[in-house]
């Protein structure tokens, strides 16, 4: 009977170790191996344009695109562009631990729109970065959010609005809401969370815009960026948690050569480049 009872403890105990294992795993705690954000492994940022032949547009050149970019003064061209032009509304969604390399919102359906030179871009997706991929006037941030949006379901055009965020006295309402979903996410690759609004961005704000590429592989260019000049605030909780759940691992890509490229800025009411920040 003693024999038996250990037998049974012991495959007990094998279960809950297969069980954890298989929830960290499903959390996406293991990250993918086919690149990472590490610069001192073979498979970093520096290497993404050789692992494979469909990721060429990561390897730097004289005629890449690539971002993020640092912005500042000497690459900023004033001049006068159009309000931001969005339309959200609620749609459903699911929050994701994509690849063990960043935590996304995926809707199932389209919530709205972008309005970029007479063409409709929607919204698909929006994830995070830790620490902030785009410089601003020299600082990087600790977080950085992307909302992707294509012209169809094929991804045939691309455009991309980033809003920086630093540490603050009051949380991201974003964040807020997907609070309890993330704490599941500790346990589970994905998780329904109903019908959600979007980040808001608002047509009044100043932005930055500027010709890319998307900052994981394949790199995809062109992208058409819009980095909101409003740094927002967020909690250290929110950020902890957010990196706790890619194994608190940056994955932020770092910044890429301008190469000649103009960054446009717009800011409400004709705004001018920042005070005291003279080009260099």
């Amino acid at each position: 009977m003693g024999n038996q009872i250990l037998l049974f403890l012991s495959l007990l105990a094998l279960f809950f170790l297969q069980s954890n294992t298989s929830a960290s795993k499903a959390a996406g705690f293991e990250a993918s191996s086919e690149f990472s954000y590490d610069p001192c492994s073979p498979l970093g940022p520096q290497n993404w344009g050789t692992l494979h032949s469909s990721w060429a547009k990561c390897a730097a050149s004289p005629e890449a695109m690539q971002s993020p970019i640092s912005i500042k003064p000497s690459n900023i061209n004033n001049t006068h562009l159009s309000r931001l032009s969005t339309s959200y509304t609620d749609a459903p969604a699911l929050l994701l631990n994509y690849e063990g390399h960043e935590i996304r919102v995926s809707w199932t359906q389209s919530p709205g729109h972008l309005r970029l030179h007479d063409k409709f871009f929607y919204l698909r997706q929006c994830h995070w970065h830790a620490p902030s991929e785009h410089e601003l006037f020299g600082k990087r941030y600790p977080l950085e959010l992307h909302m992707v949006h294509t012209t169809s379901d094929s991804t045939s055009e691309i455009a991309v609005i980033g809003v920086l965020f630093e540490y603050g006295d009051t949380t991201d309402p974003f964040l807020d809401k997907l609070w309890e979903a993330l704490n599941e996410l500790k346990v589970v690759n994905s998780v329904n969370v109903g019908s959600i609004y979007p980040p808001r961005v608002g047509d009044e704000e100043g932005y930055f815009r500027y010709v890319g590429s998307l900052t994981t592989p394949p790199c995809s260019e062109p992208v058409i960026w819009t980095v909101m000049k409003e740094v927002r605030s967020v909690s250290e909780e929110q950020v902890n948690l957010l990196r706790a759940l890619v194994d608190d691992m940056d994955n932020a890509k770092p910044t890429q050569p301008i190469n000649g490229r103009n960054v446009y800025f717009s800011g409400p009411y004709g705004e001018q480049k920042e005070e005291g920040h003279a080009s260099s």
